[in-house]
């Protein structure tokens, strides 16, 4: 059952999957129309609840902390018992193989919004979405896996990928069953856990490939369209915080704040913690500040651009901007390299000596956050500047408001 995920690049000519095509359409009506059926005529117990909810976590977890997060970006060190347990569940998601989903998904980001990319957003969005595994993959074993060396070296990945098909089966569609018996409620327990299960984990899945490439902002890089959508979070397991990921992919955590849900992050401290992981990758906080100062210098030199104002108005703009802009970065660089010198030399300082850096460490913080708020109110002034044009009265008005911004 190659149900989904398959690593082709579908021409207009390319065939079509026939498995593909029905499993994820007969899925659906099996899901929502059997379940509706069941519930009609036999209700629904706390017992399939629970079921539907464990399978959807786990093979959530299998396949974005699993599948992409490691497997795919090696974002972390992982145990051999965690390994299994995502290959297991990633597989029981039945989006293929770990070899197939992390070839598509390394082709992705390499080839993102080209013809060589699987799922490109620029062939509509349905095309994104679901359209792309419909088409059946006609290359080569070696030319199709040439870009996961690594994976086809790891034997656990290899074992998983010959016996696919035994562990979606089991895992998948039998032990929900098997946890329905419980109760004397088989059919409860397979179309819980495992039928309306497959078809929303699908899709939560799915919506990355379409929704977090139309809608959201782009906060940390404007290259490509993938967005942060903040609403798709709670439902992918935080994969929702696209553009972030697209900028750094080898960073652990998708929410990068400590607010945004991403469950995958929260999974992967409580398997640190465990010791089931090591070596949490994160993007240094001054390379993310610097990703969002350039994005936001790109934005107002458009709308500068646009503004239809006098030139020399807006070079004394530009100047006072770029003057922000270098007291933010300079501040930024000056506060995280004191922090990284502290961190490798405490351990051999004087207590007095911890005592005067930690002193300075908090000046040069202060420093930071005034020159954040600095930057920040410069951003809201020119964000009052109509687009594409911005003329007399309110142009003059936002010029000032950004002359008179103190910088120090």
């Amino acid at each position: 059952m190659d149900a989904t995920t398959k690593s082709s690049i579908a021409r207009p000519n390319a065939q079509f999957d026939l498995v593909n095509i029905a499993f994820l359409l007969l899925t659906p009506i099996v899901a929502f129309g059997g379940t509706a059926w069941y519930i009609f005529y036999h209700g629904v117990t706390r017992l399939e609840l629970l079921n539907f909810s464990l399978m959807y976590l786990f093979t959530g977890i299998g396949i974005t902390a699993g599948y992409h997060r490691y497997y795919t970006h090696r974002s972390y060190d992982c145990s051999k018992p965690l390994q299994l347990f995502y290959l297991i569940f990633g597989a029981a998601a039945v989006e293929n193989s770990a070899l197939n989903w992390c070839s598509d998904h390394r082709y992705h980001h390499r080839f993102v919004d080209t013809d060589e990319d699987p799922y490109n957003i620029l062939r509509g969005g349905l095309y994104a979405h679901i359209g792309w595994i419909f088409y059946k993959d006609t290359r080569s074993v070696h030319e199709k896996y040439k870009n996961i060396p690594d994976l086809l070296k790891d034997p656990l990945v290899v074992w998983q990928d010959k016996w696919y098909l035994f562990i979606v089966l089991v895992v998948s569609f039998a032990l929900p069953a098997y946890v329905g018996l419980i109760e004397g409620r088989p059919v409860g327990g397979l179309l819980w856990g495992g039928f309306l299960r497959i078809v929303i984990v699908h899709h939560m899945t799915f919506f990355i490939n379409s929704l977090a490439h139309m809608w959201g902002t782009k906060p940390y890089s404007e290259k490509d369209t993938a967005r942060d959508n903040w609403m798709l979070g709670p439902f992918t397991f935080g994969e929702g915080y696209h553009n972030f990921h697209h900028k750094f992919q080898a960073d652990f955590r998708n929410g990068v704040r400590w607010y945004q849900f991403d469950l995958g992050k929260w999974w992967l401290y409580a398997m640190n913690f465990l010791g089931q992981v090591r070596h949490l990758k994160r993007t240094p906080e001054a390379l993310i500040l610097k990703a969002k100062l350039e994005v936001q210098m790109r934005r107002i030199e458009e709308r500068l651009a646009a503004s239809g104002a006098p030139e020399r108005m807006w070079e004394l703009v530009q100047g006072r901007l770029e003057a922000g802009r270098q007291r933010f970065e300079g501040a930024m660089v000056q506060y995280y390299c004191a922090k990284l010198e502290y961190k490798r030399q405490k351990d051999a300082w004087t207590a007095e000596m911890r005592r005067q850096w930690a002193a300075k460490l908090e000046t040069y913080q202060n420093d930071l956050d005034e020159a954040r708020r600095r930057w920040a109110e410069m951003i809201r002034a020119m964000n009052r500047i109509p687009h594409p044009s911005a003329q007399g009265l309110l142009s003059l008005t936002v010029v000032f408001d950004v002359l008179k911004t103190r910088l120090w």
